[in-house]
């Protein structure tokens, strides 16, 4: 095992170097597609050179040492996937339909890691200090910047498609692995090519301000997908399975080109029919289209609009405007933190949290999709509950069962999510504002800030939750919201005390190391429903708990606005 492990390290730290080196034998094919290839040279090795030497993100800094490790985990991660992959081939008879679906499965999963994970390579704004304002056009930017991107998803294509590779190798025929090398391939540049050519239309033709909120939506939808991919996509296979299907029953899958790639095989098993000619000839053209639609039609005006990406979210205009407004009329939020707070400071630490939380991308990026999850949440109880029994019926058993109470508590991990974030920021040097001002009672403003929270992302899920529950499940439900509502304050407070150690936005983005208190905080809320479920019935004693659980939210409150939050520091790494 310690033989093994600096054989992968340097394996790891040289594939990249020869990836590279493939790529460049194509010197023609560059050039064709209007690319400075001296230029494209140097601008890739460069970024492979700097990459190499990025420290990992979850030591500290100053460790100096290489992100190997981590490509390790990542690697084995990926076999794991790819060995789910691998299940569709054997459990699906129809290898058509089997290679369509496992194919559709890595293009997915290739498009969610190259939005989620390298769309900040593609529309990285630090080049515009060094690479812009020299003489290089915009293909070779582009074309350079995809071509790294391309690079960096080596390591997890090879491991996507590895467990796939092992098996058609030795239970299909000798000519399958070779179409199926080559499927792969053509699904990877699919990939690419849809991934980073909607980035390109999208900066190209959408106003910068317009195409930053995109990128936020689509990363929050992506997130979406595969929450909703988890629990469908066994669910569909097994009906695949248990119905026998094929392709021509399965029409929406034409419209993939995970089809119509997937059809080489059906046409050399001799299958020349004209619809498995038209999809193949489909497969083999539009991944080449795409390329040269991404290098000659949408890669114009690259370097300006890169460089107008790092302009400032909120143009002066709209500055302005907002600040007309306000002197004529109060915001809502103004008149909000005015009835809910106790004093001026407790009024800005609402305020801040607020307007920085509605106009910072990056904190929504990472927030509403857990915010999404919730209604998802409940769709699914109601659908795994007695499943095949009516409506009405259906809904009973969540009543008599107080199965409902579960998304009750499942809204208050919200409120983990919001504490974690609410100091973060990539602009946290900012925070010097909160150390030249004379806060003398920070409590007091930090109990704005738990207000602020607690009314913005918490309290619309209890209204909807109650708008929801009393015309299914009867007025009975109320005193179970207001239970879990006290939970979820008393939880909020302890969050505050225990976990939050810096004012709101001034701490560094970096991953939480946490994770063995927020298994806790999760195991202790878990407990807490199951109690809650058990004595739902008992009336009057969920009523009296709700009543003991607000005195004590109230209490806790109080002991909150006269904490002196000597913790509080000012991050300056």
């Amino acid at each position: 095992m310690h033989l093994m492990h600096p054989i992968l390290l340097l394996l790891f730290n040289n594939m990249e170097k020869f990836i590279l080196r493939f790529i460049l034998l194509f010197k023609g094919i560059w050039e064709s597609l209007g690319v400075n290839y001296r230029q494209f040279k140097i601008i890739l090795e460069t970024k492979i050179t700097l990459e190499n030497r990025k420290p990992i993100t979850f030591k500290k800094r100053n460790t100096g040492k290489s992100s190997s490790s981590s490509s390790i985990i990542q690697f084995i991660m990926y076999i794991f996937i790819g060995l789910m992959f691998t299940a569709v081939l054997i459990l699906i008879p129809d290898r058509y339909l089997a290679l369509a679906i496992m194919l559709l499965c890595f293009t997915s999963m290739l498009s969610i890691t190259l939005v989620s994970d390298f769309s900040p390579i593609l529309l990285d704004t630090r080049d515009q200090y060094i690479i812009i304002p020299k003489p290089v056009n915009d293909r070779t930017i582009a074309l350079s910047r995809i071509t790294f991107i391309a690079i960096k998803l080596f390591n997890q294509v090879i491991a996507l498609c590895l467990p796939a590779l092992v098996y058609v190798l030795f239970n299909w025929d000798s000519i399958a692995i070779f179409l199926l090398v080559l499927q792969l391939l053509l699904s990877t540049l699919v990939a690419l090519v849809f991934v980073n050519g909607f980035y390109l239309i999208a900066i190209k033709y959408l106003p910068i301000q317009k195409f930053k909120d995109i990128i936020t939506y689509l990363q929050i939808g992506l997130s979406l997908i595969i929450f909703l991919s988890y629990y469908l996509g066994p669910n569909m296979i097994q009906t695949i399975v248990e119905s026998q299907l094929t392709i021509e029953q399965l029409k929406f899958l034409w419209i993939f080109p995970s089809t119509w790639i997937s059809s080489f095989q059906s046409l050399f098993q001799g299958n020349p029919s004209t619809q498995i000619i038209l999809f193949s000839i489909l497969g083999l053209v539009v991944p080449f289209f795409g390329v040269y639609a991404c290098t000659q039609l949408f890669s114009g005006g690259f370097n300006a609009k890169i460089a107008a990406l790092a302009s400032p979210d909120t143009p002066l205009t709209e500055t302005t405007k907002v600040i007309s407004q306000s002197g004529t009329r109060r915001p809502f939020y103004k008149k909000l933190a005015a009835s809910v707070c106790a004093s001026p400071l407790e009024e800005a630490g609402f305020s801040i949290i607020w307007l920085i939380s509605s106009k910072t991308r990056e904190f929504k990026q990472q927030l509403y999709p857990s915010l999404a999850y919730l209604p998802i949440y409940f769709i699914f109880l109601f659908l795994r509950t007695g499943e095949g029994l009516p409506f009405a019926e259906k809904l009973l058993k969540l009543k008599a069962s107080g199965l409902y109470i579960i998304m009750f508590y499942l809204s208050l991990l919200t409120i983990l999510t919001v504490f974690q974030l609410i100091t973060q920021s990539n602009k946290y040097k900012a925070a010097w504002i909160y150390y030249v001002t004379p806060i003398d009672h920070p409590g007091q403003f930090m109990t704005g800030v738990l207000k602020a929270c607690l009314i913005k992302y918490v309290l619309p899920f209890n209204i909807l939750f109650l708008c929801v529950c009393i015309p299914l499940f009867g007025i009975g439900s109320i005193n179970d919201l207001l239970l879990s509502s006290a939970v979820g304050g008393i939880e909020s407070i302890l969050i505050m005390l225990f976990l939050v150690k810096n004012y709101p936005f001034s701490k560094a983005s970096q991953p939480s190391s946490k994770a063995l208190v927020n298994l806790l905080i999760l195991g202790l809320l878990g407990f807490l429903g199951y109690l809650h479920k058990i004595i739902f019935q008992h009336e009057s004693l969920v009523w009296g708990l709700a009543a003991l659980g607000w005195i004590v939210f109230f209490m806790m409150l109080k002991y909150l606005q006269k904490e002196d939050w000597k913790s509080l520091a000012f991050d300056n790494n």
